[in-house]
């Protein structure tokens, strides 16, 4: 089974169609090792207008299937969402790190669990965002 046949099943798997702006947007996203700004999925998907990306990336993000890994100035970042999230809960306990040099941001597992607990409130999800060099940066800088 090829890539896009596995990306049609996960869509189906989650309730949702298969349309050909999900796949090429899933496909995408599994493509790169890091989280893909917004102006490079419109780049990489002009077969389709705005509002319908708009629409799309919303509806994977309510599925559980994509998440807002930064937004920093004008640009918003999307990555996948692990298996574990679910249009009820998005379950990340990572930290989005993003290169001040490169500008690429990383959905980065943290050694330590994230616990937070706000008295007479219900956190539904905890979102950190840590800016700095990263490794290929650092190396680049120490060569």
């Amino acid at each position: 089974m090829d890539a896009q046949e596995k990306i049609k099943d996960y869509l189906r798997e989650r309730k949702l169609k298969a349309t050909p702006i999900r796949v090429e947007l899933l496909k995408l996203l599994k493509e790169r090792a890091s989280a893909v700004p917004y102006s490079d999925i419109q780049d990489n998907l002009k077969n389709f207008d705005r509002v319908t990306l708009y629409r799309t990336i919303n509806a994977l993000i309510d599925s559980g299937i994509v998440h807002k890994a930064s937004t920093s100035g004008d640009e918003t970042y999307y990555a996948l969402c692990t298996p574990e999230c679910s249009q009820d809960c998005h379950n990340h306990e990572h930290i989005h790190f993003k290169c001040t040099r490169c500008n690429e941001v990383s959905c980065i597992h943290a050694r330590q669990s994230i616990e937070i607990t706000i008295p007479e409130h219900q956190i539904d999800e905890i979102s950190v965002e840590v800016s700095g060099l990263c490794k290929a940066c650092l190396e680049h800088l120490n060569d």
